[in-house]
């Protein structure tokens, strides 16, 4: 059974909208003028549909973190759940801004608590998931721990 999580986008909303726009234009640039406009396409693909994730492998005790490229394309390292040494639960804040025409800026912030797992010495971590609360991370961590078998993590937080 392989578990798959959604966990950010490339960008934030404001270049979503951006590569939806060039997306559509793009099309219509290519059927009225030149077929070489949808690269202008592709690219707005790209930038619209691209995301980052976590797959977690109960069969074979295996994760990888991943970015799915145009939104069909996954790439990523597969990595052993044994070289894995700890848990860490963090609360992640991100902030969009996008300025209006005067010059106005409009910020969006987004908080949320993230669970990873990193190797002995920090270098590897993945991003397991991301949770509305520290109780959600820290179930879901004992679920892991139960559902992949693991003896040997340490928790950090």
């Amino acid at each position: 059974m392989i578990t798959d999580n959604r966990i950010d986008r490339l960008i934030g909303p404001t270049g979503i909208y951006a590569g939806y726009f060039l997306m559509l234009a793009g099309l219509a640039a290519a059927y009225f003028f030149s077929i070489a406009y949808l690269l202008l396409a592709l690219a707005g693909t790209f930038i619209a549909f691209t995301y980052d994730g976590t797959q977690i492998d109960f069969g074979l005790r295996k994760i990888r973190g991943y970015s799915c490229l145009f939104g069909l394309i996954k790439v990523g390292k597969w990595y052993d759940i044994d070289s894995f040494s700890k848990f860490h639960i963090i609360r992640s804040k991100r902030t969009h801004t996008t300025y209006s025409r005067a010059n106005v800026p409009l910020t969006q912030k987004e908080s949320d608590i993230r669970l990873l797992l990193l190797n002995e010495n920090g270098s590897v971590k993945i991003t397991v998931n991301k949770f509305r609360s520290f109780e959600e991370a820290r179930k879901e961590m004992t679920d892991l721990i139960k559902n992949l078998q693991i003896t040997k993590l340490k928790e950090w937080i």
